[in-house]
């Protein structure tokens, strides 16, 4: 089981491969229409989420990942009351909530969490702009990869696959 730097590693390393492959046949068309290959501020992006997913699945226990998701929501909710959007923050300090309530290693640990969890990075945006989903999908794809680098590290991919540190 890696700890959270062989996590930021994990989440760089495959977010560094998903962001090449963005730049190579046959994703490259689509790539171009949302133009990531010229933009290297999304490719930033993609890496700062991969990494951030890489963490997110330790957000059940004490950890830098929780460190890192839960003063992301405190200003989040700070920002939501600060602008009138109070059952937005109320939404938000909810979900928030749930990973502390189950147990270590649990649903924050599975492969459906895996693509549910980041899941709003392709909905919010369909709701507001649905001619945003193709770049929601690119940043998505980069969420999904970062929280794939951790259940592979943990060893919850293949079985006999875990990365001591």
């Amino acid at each position: 089981m890696a700890n959270w730097k062989g996590h930021v590693a994990g989440g760089v390393v495959l977010g560094g491969i998903y962001a090449a492959a963005l730049s190579y046949a046959p994703v490259q068309q689509y790539a171009e229409q949302v133009h990531l290959l010229r933009d290297w501020q999304a490719m930033v992006a993609i890496l700062v989420l991969s990494v951030l997913f890489a963490l997110f699945p330790d957000i059940d226990t004490n950890s830098k990942g929780q460190n890192i998701f839960y003063g992301l929501a405190l200003v989040v909710d700070i920002l939501l009351i600060w602008n009138g959007n109070i059952q937005a923050a109320a939404y938000l300090g909810l979900v928030a909530m749930l990973p502390v309530v189950g147990k270590h290693r649990g649903w924050t640990h599975s492969k459906l969490a895996m693509v549910t969890v980041p899941l709003p990075l392709l909905i919010v945006p369909y709701l507001y702009n649905s001619s945003a989903v193709k770049i929601a999908a690119v940043y998505y794809g980069a969420a999904v990869v970062g929280y794939f680098s951790h259940l592979l590290l943990d060893g919850l991919i293949f079985k006999h696959f875990r990365v001591k540190t």
